[in-house]
C-alpha cells in the first residue's frame, strides 16, 4: 500500500500520552511532525510562527485553549487544514456537535496506532474518518 506524505501538528495536554504519539509517529516515514504542543493556543502559536500541517490532532480537554476553541480557530482562518480529535470520550452527541463544527475526524484514545495511520490517510486524501466505536450516525 502506498502512503501519502503529510504534515502533523498534535495538541494534547498529557505529556506522556503525547510524547508516546510522537514515537509512534516516528515508525511512520511518511509522517512529518511539524508542532506538540500542551493547549491549543500553544499549538496555534507554534503553527503559524513555523509551518502549515496538513492535519491537526486535537485533545479535547486542555488548559487555557480546549479542542473545540481550536477547532474553531483553525478551521476559520486555515480551512484547508483537517482536524482530528482524539478523545478517550465517544459519546454520539459530542461527536454531532464536533462535526457541525466542522471537523473531519474523530479517533478513540483507545484506537491502536494502525487505525490512526489510517484515519490520517484517509484526511489527508480529502476523506473524513469516525472511529466505527462511536455506533452508526449520519456523519458515516
Amino acid at each position: 500500500m502506498s502512503f501519502q506524505p503529510l504534515t502533523l501538528a498534535i495538541a494534547d495536554d498529557h505529556t506522556l500520552f503525547r510524547k508516546g504519539l510522537l514515537e509512534i509517529i516516528k515508525l511512520y516515514p511518511e509522517i512529518t511532525v511539524v508542532a506538540d504542543a500542551g493547549n491549543g493556543a500553544e499549538l496555534i502559536e507554534e503553527i503559524e510562527l513555523k509551518l502549515l500541517p496538513n492535519i491537526v490532532l486535537l485533545d479535547l480537554e486542555m488548559p487555557e485553549m480546549d479542542g473545540i476553541a481550536t477547532a474553531r480557530y483553525i478551521l476559520s482562518k486555515y480551512p484547508e487544514v483537517k482536524i482530528l480529535i482524539v478523545s478517550m470520550y465517544g459519546e454520539l452527541p459530542l461527536v454531532d456537535k464536533l462535526v457541525r463544527e466542522g471537523v473531519h475526524g474523530y479517533l478513540l484514545k483507545s484506537a491502536e496506532p494502525e487505525e490512526l495511520r489510517e484515519a490520517l490517510q484517509l484526511l489527508v486524501m480529502g476523506k473524513n474518518y469516525f472511529s466505527p466505536l462511536i455506533g452508526n450516525a449520519s456523519f458515516f
